[in-house]
């Protein structure tokens, strides 16, 4: 293991990791899971000649897991990743984000554009803003029913289920082992607690190089490419025979295209 650190935001202890030197890249996590899949992904050791910072995310790994909605808003999330960030002594980085991960990226590199030099997203992003959304009619309750549902669960056997496979055993262990409740109040924050205009509106504002990878069997309506299209300087690569999970671990078919990114962007 590289170095272990904690930054601290507003009293909330966040964990990360640093592993390489070189120009930074920091690693942040969608629905599940925390900093370890990354290193079991095989983006570590894919990734020789650059300095790697593996954020868990607040209720993830080892960060702290604050217990209130207000508390897992996308301004705190936001304001986690600069905390990140300034603790490494990192100005400007690039960025990989899977699923979820991604569009929090976006979200941070709109509000700080001079932090991001590049973003790398695996998944698929959306063609609304979040405030379109229908609204809740009891939040307390909704995150009541994901806890009870499992969290992450559900959403992870649909992905499996769309692509016909499941990820490696020591990946799925950690992402479905993540606390219910926490997946819950991201999923809630995101739609009540000062809800991110974004990404639509945003996504003609965003100048630095954006890659998203997704795999051939998710977002079968191609809402990803219209969103795609609306980014000044993005591209779109989909994985042929790959589904929303492989486009993440199949490490081997996603770096081929992420390093000459990375070299043309960042070095």
């Amino acid at each position: 293991m590289g170095q272990e650190r904690f930054a601290n935001n507003g009293g909330l202890w966040l964990h990360y990791e640093i592993e390489g030197s070189g120009p930074a890249i920091l690693m942040r996590t969608g629905a599940g899971g925390d900093c370890q899949i990354w290193k079991d992904a095989g983006y570590v050791a894919g990734l020789k000649g650059y300095r790697t910072i593996l954020m868990d995310q607040r209720g993830r790994g080892k960060s702290d897991r604050p217990n209130t909605i207000e508390s897992h808003s996308y301004d705190n999330h936001i304001s986690d990743i600069a905390a990140v960030l300034d603790d490494a002594g990192v100005q400007t980085a690039a960025y990989m984000g899977y699923s979820a991960g991604a569009v929090m990226g976006i979200a941070f590199g709109a509000k700080h554009p001079d932090r991001l030099k590049g973003l790398i997203g695996m998944g698929s992003i959306p063609f609304y803003n979040f405030t379109d959304l229908p609204k809740l009619a009891n939040p307390e309750d909704e995150v009541e029913k994901m806890v009870a549902a499992g969290g992450v669960r559900p959403e992870y056997e649909n992905a499996s289920a769309e692509e016909g496979g499941r990820f490696p055993e020591a990946i799925e262990r950690n992402v479905l082992e993540g606390d219910p409740r926490m997946r819950a109040l991201d999923f809630v924050a995101g739609r009540v607690e000062k809800p991110w205009r974004g990404p639509l509106n945003v996504y003609p504002n965003l100048h630095f190089p954006v890659l998203m990878i997704s795999g051939e069997k998710e977002d079968p309506e191609r809402v990803t490419e219209r969103s795609i299209a609306k980014i000044p300087n993005g591209q779109l690569v989909r994985l042929p025979g790959a589904g929303h999970l492989s486009s993440f671990y199949r490490s081997d078919l996603t770096l081929p295209y992420i390093l000459p990114f990375l070299e043309k962007n960042l070095t």
